[in-house]
């Protein structure tokens, strides 16, 4: 800090104190590391400031709000750092996984409060894979009458390769252990999309007509 630079908290002191030079520097040297870069120096930052990039304890603690914000899908700047990911997720007891990248595991974060009130139900299933899968819709879950305390889950799986399904696999069944009731149990199928047939017809085009423009199977010459 330079000689000539003074502490906004003078006019804090008693009277007698408010005229003293060596005061005004000393105190500001406390008000950069309590109060940081806020108030007069938020714009200009502090004269010769040794340490222009730390952050004072009051900077700090006007941010950690932030902490508590997993946010999926928002810019960095306005949820919780990455390094406080596994920190928050631990304290609100959501699921984790190597397999979570970041943002599925933000998405985890943000709803495993509520998720505790669906906890053993179909719905509460089906929003926990479809957190995952990044899509609810690409789940099903069905009950039989005829088998008590069974029930089947339908998953469509849209990577492809023998690794991503098992991957798929291994986390599904990992979920479904931790949501499904202790007292049911449980079987997986997967429905994977091998060929699809697109019907995007233009002015140009019309699109696809079984058995005028378009074949499903052979026909004999």
């Amino acid at each position: 800090m330079t000689e000539s630079a003074q502490s906004t908290w003078l006019p804090y002191l008693p009277a007698d104190l408010r005229s003293d030079p060596i005061l005004g520097g000393f105190l500001l040297a406390f008000e950069r590391l309590l109060s940081g870069r806020v108030g007069l120096w938020a714009e200009t930052g502090y004269p010769g400031d040794p340490l222009p990039n730390l952050s004072g304890i009051e900077e700090t603690l006007a941010t950690v709000g932030s902490i508590f914000a997993p946010r999926p899908g928002q810019p960095d700047t306005q949820r919780t750092p990455s390094e406080f990911i596994s920190w928050l997720a631990n304290l609100v007891s959501a699921p984790e996984r190597e397999e979570f990248d970041e943002e599925t595991r933000r998405r985890f974060i943000r709803a495993a409060l509520p998720s505790y009130q669906k906890r053993g139900t179909r719905q509460g299933l089906k929003e926990t894979l479809g957190r995952y899968l990044g899509s609810p819709d690409d789940v099903i879950v069905y009950e039989f009458e005829a088998e008590p305390h069974f029930f089947q889950v339908e998953v469509v799986v849209r990577q492809k390769g023998a690794m991503a399904l098992a991957r798929i696999d291994r986390v599904v069944r990992a979920l479904t252990d931790i949501v499904r009731p202790a007292h049911c149990w449980y079987s997986v199928r997967y429905l994977v999309p091998t060929m699809q047939i697109v019907d995007a017809p233009t002015a140009d085009n019309p699109g696809i007509l079984i058995g005028v423009n378009t074949l499903l199977g052979t026909r004999a010459s």
